[in-house]
């Protein structure tokens, strides 16, 4: 609005310029954008009075990503719209029994599934800045890493705007983290990262204030996971990754409730924590379903 643009790109942090290769994955070549020269239009007619018709370009211009080496498949292409975020219906996608994910509640009587956050034994969770899509197969196939996936997809589902998280957890312990990440699962199996977020359960109800978890009590975590435009194909899976650690990308929870150190603390917990999915106490995934 007024003398603003937006622009959102397939790219990495601060990688904007002619770029389309972002990690693993290999956009078509109009994922390409010129930042250098849209900056330059922007200055020369701001600045310098210059008639390039700038101002009557679209506010936002946002890029859809869609799969990698399939031809034909939809997405992959710039959208042009007036206002962001754009249009969608919020659509749950509920954590099942057996690590299913379905858009209906659950209805078993398998209550939750179960993990551990061991802060001397964590799950593994590469560090290197912002390595960008990737095969994620190797953190999810890690002991005390939950995957819960929907069936293979019949047609195209297209996810643009945020995507939050509604976690109902409980835990053996005070404080504890949960990790959700959100991945396109291709039919040869390979399941490429999209988003993830983290959250330390003594923020849940957010950050001006400390608010500690009762032994076996079961709470809601909600939190934003992050912003995307991806469509998943038709025959792709979307998978929600959900765990408690992952370091050395994530420093591991002490899990004791006590204030947070620089320096890692000498005691820890190690933290049963359950992730419920149950009729009544059913995590889920609110995801921005464009129509």
């Amino acid at each position: 609005r007024g003398q603003q643009k937006l622009y959102i790109g397939p790219w990495l942090h601060g990688r904007f310029n002619k770029v389309n290769k972002v990690g693993e994955m290999e956009y078509p070549e109009n994922a390409n954008f010129d930042m250098m020269t849209e900056m330059i239009r922007w200055f020369d007619h701001y600045l310098k009075g210059v008639d390039n018709g700038i101002e009557k370009d679209p506010n936002v211009r946002y890029y859809a990503m869609g799969a990698v080496g399939e031809p034909g498949a939809p997405g992959n292409e710039w959208r042009a719209v007036a206002d962001a975020p754009v249009k969608t219906v919020e659509t749950p996608y509920y954590l099942q029994p057996a690590g299913k994910l379905a858009i209906t509640k659950p209805a078993g009587s398998e209550a939750f599934t179960q993990l551990t956050a061991d802060p001397l034994n964590p799950a593994k969770i590469e560090a290197r800045g912002f390595p960008g899509a990737r095969d994620a197969r190797q953190v999810e196939e890690q002991e005390n890493v939950l995957t819960f996936t929907t069936d293979p997809l019949t047609e195209p589902v297209e996810w643009t705007g945020n995507v939050k998280a509604e976690l109902l957890v409980s835990s053996s312990a005070k404080d504890t983290d949960f990790i959700v990440r959100v991945s396109d699962v291709y039919p040869d199996g390979r399941s490429i990262l999209i988003i993830d977020m983290i959250r330390r359960a003594r923020y849940r109800d957010g950050y001006e204030q400390q608010v500690f978890m009762e032994p076996g009590e079961v709470y809601k975590v909600p939190f934003n996971v992050g912003w995307l435009s991806q469509v998943f194909n038709k025959g792709h899976r979307i998978r929600v990754t959900v765990a408690s650690t992952g370091a050395p990308f994530y420093e591991p929870n002490p899990n004791t409730g006590e204030p947070i150190t620089i320096e890692f603390p000498e005691k820890v917990v190690v933290a049963k924590n359950k992730i419920h999915h149950s009729p009544q106490n059913a995590s889920r995934i609110l995801a921005p379903v464009k129509k």
